[in-house]
């Protein structure tokens, strides 16, 4: 019952590095052939992780945090280490065992191990997991059932020590994913209509964000590794997906891209498009799912990968998933 998971779309991101996974065959599902080689793709999918290749073939089955009977058991946020050995993740359970922590497997599946355990109060949620160029990971911890509320980031040693805040976020902004030199980001806020904010992290706070005036109601962003360039999709009428690369240095964008949609989206559920970074910063891939309704015969992930010009354009289906969360970096 995977659909029980969906309202912890929020938490997905995309995962790519420069190295061939093999494990365990998943279930078949959709995808062409032709993909860029040696380029690896992630997915979450309730407690499993699953690999593909850039054109969405080749499936493999990296890791089963816990058996799909488990129901209360999924993933969040993950990252790769710089070197490319290591996924770190956030691994949830819910119900009246409630926990949270930060995990860690190696890249072929093999030494699953805990890298901390996190606070369950009422409220506190984590996302944006990130592995920095020190060589620690960073994330965002949100306290909401606290009295006041209160949001941070916070960094931690791979070995689950030194866990340090590195700055407030202030209340009406989400989803603040950090450069890996835990400096430049991109944050949204949480007003009706959504708008990204570009900026520096500044004696512990995120400083004056510049906003991005043209990603009003924008469905999603993200962040470069190296914190040079920021990319964000808008819906562009009910059968395209604009795509928009924004350089942070000049404060000056660029349309990318304007996908069109599948024929069989009658209407795209906004909430499941996601942005990634491939190959470093010279490639992008957007995903979104094709309804709400999981488990369906009939749905699927939809997955195009271009480069940052939006030349080679390419995209796949996996059939029956359309509840994967692709992540990659």
């Amino acid at each position: 019952m995977k659909y029980l998971v969906k309202a912890f779309l929020f938490s997905i991101l995309t995962l790519v590095f420069t190295s061939c996974t093999k494990n365990e065959e998943a279930p078949a599902t959709g995808g062409t052939t032709g993909g860029t080689a040696n380029t690896v793709v992630y997915y979450i999918d309730s407690a499993r992780i699953f690999t593909t290749d850039a054109s969405g073939a080749g499936s493999k089955l990296v890791v089963e945090v816990t058996p799909t009977s488990n129901l209360n058991s999924y993933l969040g946020d993950a990252c790769i280490s710089a070197d490319g050995n290591k996924i770190y993740f956030f691994h949830f359970v819910s119900g009246s065992s409630r926990s949270a922590r930060i995990a860690v497997v190696n890249k072929d599946g093999t030494g699953l191990a805990t890298v901390a355990s996190l606070p369950t109060t009422l409220g506190t949620t984590y996302k944006s997991l990130r592995f920095l160029s020190s060589g620690k990971l960073l994330f965002m911890q949100n306290n909401l059932g606290a009295n006041p509320q209160s949001a941070s980031l916070e960094t931690i040693n791979t070995d689950g020590t030194g866990q340090t805040k590195l700055s407030t976020v202030p209340l009406g902004f989400t989803d603040l994913q950090v450069a890996n030199d835990s400096k430049r980001f991109v944050v949204t806020s949480t007003a009706a209509i959504p708008l990204a904010y570009s900026g520096q992290l500044v004696n512990g706070n995120i400083g004056d964000p510049k906003s991005i005036i043209n990603s009003k109601s924008l469905l999603a962003s993200r962040i470069s590794q190296d914190g040079t360039k920021i990319i964000y999709a808008k819906l562009n009428g009910t059968t395209k997906i604009d795509i928009y690369n924004y350089t942070t240095a000049t404060e000056t964008e660029v349309l990318v891209k304007s996908v069109t949609l599948p024929t069989d989206i009658t209407q795209l559920p906004t909430w499941t498009v996601r942005l990634n970074w491939l190959e470093g910063s010279s490639k992008i891939l957007l995903s979104f799912a094709k309804d709400s309704n999981f488990g369906t015969t009939t749905g699927y992930l939809n997955c195009v990968v271009m480069n940052a010009d939006g030349s080679a354009e390419k995209s796949w289906k996996i059939n029956n998933q359309d509840d994967w969360l692709p992540f990659t970096e």
